[in-house]
């Protein structure tokens, strides 16, 4: 999506009140800190707190071996868990602490640059997998909050200014995470390299605990090729959502939580976030340095949290075309990678074949994988934003950029997250018939004055045949242009109605809609995600071929301008029937009577639900007896849409 407007908001912070440090034998007396900020000027306000409760769970070392070389006199005297105790399936944090008599490593070395330090874990679980998980440069706070917080009886933050409250203990040092899935005791082995010399090694155990259970992951289904499936269980994650860009208040972060909280209200899962520089970019200023950023890279630790508390996957849109761009949206003036600022481009195309950009590049990705990629609410990395709206676009370069990144999270990534990018157009999409992209992910505004159902179904049919991945809209519209143009269009949201249930019974997931601020939250049009979101959790093709209603040529329906789409397994049928001239422009189209619906299917006894499309309530419940190994809906009146299950 192109963006209009550049918001220019100037803001404050904190966190959740965690204590960091496992060691809690402390009294902490709290003072006003200067904040390290963007381009804003901060100020912490702080309580005074103390506590003293003895802590019997920091790791110790039970082994260290150390290599000495020349000029190198840097070393880390423990590994401490941060946790109380490790619990499976919940963030565990390890600090690194630093033997500070023989000097600070971020004085003598750059901690974001992977090839000149860096600090690897090599993890050993009960069942002796091993997960290799690289520590990240991390500066310590205490809370982000809200001054001047108000709520609204629903929960809903309503007003107030985002900070961050640093604490007395803002130190800067490395951290690792993990997301430990087994119970029992892990082995681990820490490895300093500097300068591609290990230098120092330290290995200890902890034992995790049991805790809840878990969906995993989200991957592909590797059966019909066209879903996503949680890694723990046999069970289909279709994203149903909308973009949610950036924050757009003072409340920051807290936006999110608002937004996460209204749509897992509706029964939706799936949120669309950009790394801007208006919001949450870490490489805004530099790309060899990200502690100026230290304050939005603990912003995204909370949008995880608040990512797992409302069940929320995000794709994490890592950059957008307007930073590598002097036409469209364009940044590329304030670009760090820009020569004229310091960098090593003289034109943005160059960012995707220039080896020292890439290298840089791959430094910021391997902070990103280190810091957040624990997280099971990341759905996909995606690479880029509508990539061919950059300066100079080549096909050839930017795919084999693509390609390369792709792999190279691939490699580092411990959790093997999703990969994806997106372009301008439907069609033209060359990167996504690489193998290192899991899936296709499509924009369009194209939707005005169309038939919307029947664009919608056609084109995913389309795509599905020529990258055979899953493909789902990642923006969908009817008005590039504007959420106030898209309202004037579409008041009632029957487009994001249209887009949830044509999207989820044509691709892997629901179109996703842009204007979440200016359309969906200021007209409050959150229900429109309600029924096709219910009907979502009830779809079972995990591990299962299928054919879809559309496409199978002994499907059958009578009634002037209605069609079906949908799921038809061997024992279970999804479906959905549709007017196809209903649209924002004939919001009441005549009804149709006399509408039938046959479909193959195998002889037994069935349960029939019938779904209202808005609520997402079952209407009709009924045991059925599907004989000559057909099932049929008759005499059904149609005026907008009709949701039907079989199983």
């Amino acid at each position: 999506m192109k963006r209009f407007k550049k918001l220019v908001i100037v803001f404050c912070f904190i966190v959740l009140n965690t204590s960091f440090l496992a060691c809690n034998n402390q009294t902490t007396e709290r003072t006003t800190l200067p904040m390290t900020s963007d381009n804003s000027s901060e100020t912490t306000t702080t309580e005074t707190t103390s506590s003293t409760t003895s802590n019997t769970t920091t790791t110790e070392t039970t082994t260290t071996e150390t290599t000495t070389t020349e000029n190198i006199n840097v070393s880390f005297s423990e590994v401490r868990m941060v946790n109380d105790q490790a619990i499976q399936n919940e963030l565990l944090e390890f600090d690194l602490i630093e033997d500070l008599e023989n000097g600070s490593l971020s004085t003598q070395y750059n901690p974001y640059d992977y090839e000149e330090i860096k600090v690897v874990f090599e993890f050993t679980t009960p069942a002796n997998k091993t997960i290799r998980q690289t520590a990240f440069w991390y500066r310590g706070y205490e809370t982000i909050n809200l001054i001047g917080e108000e709520r609204n009886e629903e929960g809903f933050y309503t007003a107030g200014q985002e900070y961050i409250d640093w604490g007395d203990d803002s130190t800067s040092r490395y951290r690792v995470r993990i997301n430990p899935n087994e119970v029992g005791t892990w082995d681990y082995q820490m490895q300093l390299i500097i300068n591609g010399l290990v230098v120092q090694t330290l290995n200890n155990s902890f034992t995790v605990m049991s805790g809840e259970e878990s969906l995993g992951y989200i991957m592909i289904d590797q059966t019909n090729k066209r879903n996503f499936i949680y890694s723990n269980e046999d069970k289909t994650y279709i994203p149903m959502g909308a973009n949610f860009a950036w924050f757009r208040s003072t409340l920051g972060t807290y936006d999110y939580h608002n937004w996460f909280k209204y749509l897992n209200q509706e029964n939706g899962n799936f949120a669309r976030i950009w790394l801007s520089n208006w919001s949450l970019s870490i490489h805004k200023f530099s790309y060899t340095n990200f502690d100026s950023r230290q304050n939005i890279l603990a912003r995204i630790d909370m949008l995880m949290d608040f990512a797992k508390e409302y069940d929320v996957y995000i794709m994490l849109t890592l950059i957008n075309h307007g930073q590598f761009s002097a036409n469209t949206n364009p940044e590329w003036a304030e670009n760090p990678y820009n020569k004229e600022n310091g960098g090593m481009l003289d034109y943005p195309i160059q960012f995707f074949y220039n080896e020292e950009a890439k290298a840089h590049y791959k430094n910021e990705l391997m902070y990103i994988i280190s810091r957040y990629g624990y997280s099971e609410h990341i759905f996909a990395w995606e690479l880029f934003n509508e990539v061919d709206w950059i300066d100079g676009y080549s096909g050839l370069v930017v795919t084999r950029w693509h390609d390369e990144m792709a792999q190279f999270i691939k490699e580092n990534d411990p959790y093997k997250h999703l990969v994806s990018t997106s372009y301008k157009y439907t069609f033209g999409t060359p990167a996504f018939s690489y193998e290192s992209l899991d899936f296709a992910n499509f924009h369009s505004y194209a939707y005005g004055d169309s038939l919307y159902y029947d664009k919608l179904v056609g084109e995913m049919s389309s795509l599905w045949d020529q990258y055979q991945k899953p493909v789902f809209f990642g923006e969908i519209g009817i008005d590039w242009q504007s959420g106030s143009g898209t309202y004037s269009a579409d008041y009632t949201g029957i487009t994001i109605h249209q887009g949830l249930w044509g999207g989820m019974l044509s691709s892997a997931g629901g179109a996703n809609q842009w204007w979440w601020d200016s359309w969906i939250e200021k007209y409050d049009l959150w229900d429109r995600f309600t029924g096709a979101s219910t009907y979502a959790l009830e779809i079972d093709v995990a591990n299962k071929n299928y054919d879809l209603l559309q496409e199978t040529e002994a499907v059958s329906v009578t009634g002037t301008n209605i069609k079906v789409i949908g799921y038809l397994l061997e024992d279970a049928i999804y479906g959905y029937l549709y007017n196809s001239r209903w649209n924002y422009w004939n919001r009441e189209p005549s009804s149709v009577a006399n509408v039938s619906v046959h479909i193959p299917l195998s002889n037994g006894e069935y349960t029939l639900y019938i779904y209202d499309t808005y609520s997402g309530l079952i209407l009709e419940e009924r045991t059925i007896l599907v004989e000559n190994e057909e099932f049929s809906l008759s005499d059904l009146t149609i005026t907008t849409d009709y949701a039907f299950i079989v199983k």
